[in-house]
């Protein structure tokens, strides 16, 4: 999830997050037996229609999480180019950008707890033979809620470190990222333990 689900009360919002996890399963299946351009480029303007349909911020904050992959995917069409590739280069990334783009469909519109819960679901046999799967839970919402205080984390210590005119980013950079992280996951522990554990 990433922390970046939007929250709504839309259609997209109310359906169970098993059903869209489902769909998009299925789909991503689809997408790879798919080697027509025209029908990749009309799913994903139905993609776009898709995002609208939920509402313009939804829309806004899919694209911008598309941003990030645009240089990988730039990069595997060159490649593909020079290979003199044309078609099937733009097929791959366009595989690649209506899959991206449906994940984050499903991220933005369901929230964590209920990813948690569709979680705690799959793993209820689990209890059959004596497996606690509670701590499982809460350990997937706290990777998936703190993977983007990480980034930002390791963002602003990059950026100190080029502040400090260090232009060239080493291996000691890991040492302080790994110092926050183990300092950060004590407050949670100690946060665990005064509401009396799990």
């Amino acid at each position: 999830m990433l922390a970046i689900s939007i929250a709504g009360i839309s259609w997209a919002h109310k359906l169970r997050v098993g059903y869209k996890l489902a769909t998009l399963s299925i789909l991503s299946i689809f997408i790879f037996y798919v080697n027509s351009l025209f029908l990749l480029l009309l799913i994903l303007f139905g993609i776009l229609l898709l995002y609208y349909s939920v509402s313009i911020a939804v829309l806004r904050k899919g694209i911008l999480l598309l941003r990030p992959l645009i240089l990988v995917i730039g990069l595997i069409w060159i490649f593909h180019i020079i290979r003199e590739e044309f078609l099937s280069g733009t097929v791959i990334c366009l595989r690649l950008i209506i899959l991206f783009a449906l994940a984050n469909f499903v991220t933005l519109s369901s929230r964590l707890s209920d990813m948690i819960e569709l979680f705690l679901w799959i793993l209820h046999p689990l209890k059959l033979i004596g497996v606690r799967t509670s701590p499982i839970g809460l350990a997937l919402g706290m990777v998936i809620r703190f993977t983007p205080v990480l980034i930002a984390r390791s963002k602003q210590l990059l950026e100190s470190w080029r502040a400090r005119g260090l232009k060239h980013i080493n291996w000691r950079i890991i040492l302080p990222i790994f110092i926050t992280v183990i300092d950060d996951a004590d407050r949670v522990a100690e946060a665990i333990r005064a509401r009396g554990g799990i």
